[in-house]
């Protein structure tokens, strides 16, 4: 049974908790924000250490992971257990094995099992999911993300303002966890201060990569064919990871593509900032070099991205190198 996640939510802070969870899903963050929900709630303090016990499927003997989960609490009422990486048992049996703690959990056991991609027309996958209380967690889309480091900035008692927020998200990019430590970091250096401000952003997260990413995607949307190559020279130099490049450009490219859009029907100013989700400081350069595009073109750099984006998961070393450059070629030239 699929359940809704602020329902999932609201059960453990009051720990109305059920026998099986299943959690899976792209955002490693969100999945293990949940592990420490999951202790908070289910774990009577005095009897911790004694009811709790963490498996990783690749790891781990699928027997042994039942006996445990199916053996009574010790000096409390009820057990927790958690499996994560769920689809790294490498044999089929493995899941037959766990199967029967689906179909007749043990009531004095809560057993979480934790997955990133899963094959959802696999038989053991289909029980699951319809027995456990199942939630995905998907990655949030880009314009959220200044949502969540307010989010995460409040979970620490702090304030950020709008401009320190697009900063971040600049800097860092869409991986919350590396957000979260940032923003940890930002803590200890703001001391006894609660808001946090652009130049306190800039004083915490190390710029020189990423400006250097900052300069080359900036060098494609404006179809600068040779400064782009330069600073991708300067990024590999570097030794910045090609996909996490082409996560940049990914971002970048669909901000233009917002605000192409946007111009052609006519909206400028504030409102275009904020479709775009950028602050309106920073509108007139996107729309610079959202004016070198049209719609169609911005839409072709994506399946090109794309492309590269698979491309890069599949090679390494001079090839990577090869694949980058015929994408500034590609780009520059729509």
């Amino acid at each position: 049974m699929m359940t809704d996640s602020q329902k999932f939510y609201r059960d453990l802070e009051s720990k109305k908790l059920s026998p099986v969870y299943f959690l899976f899903g792209d955002e490693p963050y969100l999945l293990n924000q949940c592990v420490a929900r999951f202790k908070f709630a289910a774990l009577e303090e005095h009897a911790a250490d004694f009811n709790y016990s963490l498996f990783y499927a690749k790891d781990a003997d699928a027997s042994q992971v039942r006996d445990v989960v199916e053996t009574l609490p010790a000096f409390a009422t009820q057990r927790l257990v958690i499996l994560k990486n769920l689809q790294d048992f490498r044999k089929e049996s493995d899941l037959d094995t766990l199967e029967p703690l689906i179909s007749n959990p043990v009531p004095s056991t809560v057993f979480v099992m934790f997955a990133d991609k899963i094959d959802k027309r696999k038989k053991f996958f289909k029980t699951l999911i319809d027995k456990a209380v199942t939630v995905e967690f998907k990655k949030p889309y880009d314009n959220q993300y200044p949502q969540w480091i307010s989010h995460i900035c409040a979970s620490v008692n702090l304030k950020i303002t709008a401009e320190a927020t697009h900063r971040l998200h600049h800097l860092v990019g869409n991986n919350l966890s590396e957000l979260e430590t940032h923003i940890f970091k930002i803590q200890d250096y703001v001391g006894e201060k609660t808001l946090v401000e652009l130049a306190d952003v800039n004083a915490v997260v190390s710029v020189t990569r990423e400006e250097s990413v900052f300069d080359f995607t900036e060098a494609l949307g404006k179809k600068d064919r040779v400064n782009a190559l330069e600073q991708l020279v300067n990024l590999l130099d570097q030794g910045q990871v090609p996909v996490v490049i082409i996560g940049a450009v990914v971002r970048h490219i669909r901000i233009l593509l917002v605000v192409r859009a946007g111009m052609d029907e006519g909206f400028g100013g504030g409102k275009l900032a904020s479709l775009a989700g950028v602050p309106p400081y920073f509108i007139e350069t996107y729309c610079d070099q959202a004016r070198k595009w049209n719609v169609k073109k911005l839409e072709e750099m994506l399946i090109v991205l794309n492309e590269t984006d698979r491309a890069l998961k599949s090679t390494t070393g001079a090839s990577s190198h090869i694949w980058l450059e015929n994408l500034v070629l590609k780009s520059c030239s729509l």
